[in-house]
């Protein structure tokens, strides 16, 4: 498949505009039957090149948080403990970040007060070793995205912006097209379309 082509035909065709698009690539399938659970999927995907610059990370803990200087923020042991007695602050951390990282003792009752409010998000923290240094875990979960096949035989992931390099956005492109086909029990036969779009731009499919 001609990503790069087709990457720069989708940013080619899209009017300018007052802000920087992103580039979103839309898979989208047929033949799959998401009734039975075994074709769906929740994964986390670590791309080959950061596709979107607001992704934010949180870290949770007192030892891990000393080296998390690439962490856009730290949450002490204290502040985690005020969280346990108002769930609506853990809930906006939810919301505000895109994971979380937390030191593994705290896990378990990280799971007990706050799984409610974690769990349907999808931001259970990932548990790092008290001490551990995790400036390259923070940076591998900020090329990371999230692909969901649930209800709609559809997959639309954010892979680039229109400002990046055509090379780069193709590669995450062609990582995330690979890793899906592979997962899909008739491979590219269950897949009936794919599509490059700008933000506001229309549909370019791939050939």
């Amino acid at each position: 498949m001609d990503f790069e082509t087709t990457v720069e035909q989708a940013v080619k065709n899209s009017e300018d505009r007052n802000f920087t698009e992103s580039i979103d690539l839309i898979i989208n399938f047929r033949d799959l039957d998401l009734s039975d659970p075994e074709n769906r999927f929740n994964e986390d995907f670590k791309l080959p090149y950061q596709a979107d610059e607001e992704v934010k990370i949180a870290v949770i803990g007192d030892s891990i948080t000393q080296n998390a200087e690439n962490a856009d923020r730290t949450v002490s042991s204290d502040e985690l403990e005020e969280m346990y007695d108002n769930p609506d602050e853990a809930k906006d951390l939810a919301e505000e970040f895109s994971f979380l990282i937390a030191e593994a003792p705290l896990m378990p009752k990280i799971g007990q007060q706050l799984g409610q409010v974690f769990g349907p998000r999808n931001m259970m923290p990932d548990p790092m070793p008290p001490g551990s240094d995790p400036t390259d875990s923070i940076e591998d979960l900020k090329n990371t995205v999230t692909l969901r096949l649930k209800e709609e035989p559809l997959l639309q992931i954010k892979i680039g912006k229109e400002d990046y390099e055509f090379d780069k956005v193709q590669r995450n492109a062609s990582s995330v097209y690979e890793f899906i086909e592979g997962q899909l029990p008739k491979g590219d036969n269950n897949i009936k379309s794919v599509m490059i779009k700008t933000t506001m731009g229309s549909p370019e499919e791939v050939k």
